[in-house]
């Protein structure tokens, strides 16, 4: 899935500093500033809660959720607890 041109966000819904290239997202970890590479492709690094992308530095997961009719698309922080 291409997310090119898609307005990115946080789970807050505040833009998000990111840049996507295709069906990858590169930015920055929410917590310590590490840069994460998601990829919106089923079963991909990021792309559900089942499979989320990690950062290096902190090890904080977040996953992509896409809304393509609306041409967006929210990072989520996976919950510690799950």
């Amino acid at each position: 899935m291409a997310i090119t041109d898609f307005l990115i966000m946080d789970a807050y819904g505040i833009v998000s500093a990111a840049d996507s290239d295709g069906d990858h997202l590169a930015f920055c970890c929410m917590q310590c500033g590490y840069p994460i590479v998601a990829v919106a492709l089923d079963s991909q690094r990021g792309s559900d809660e089942d499979h989320p992308a990690s950062c290096r530095g902190c090890g904080t997961q977040y996953f992509l959720d896409v809304r393509p009719h609306a041409k967006k698309l929210y990072i989520h922080q996976l919950d510690a607890e799950t």
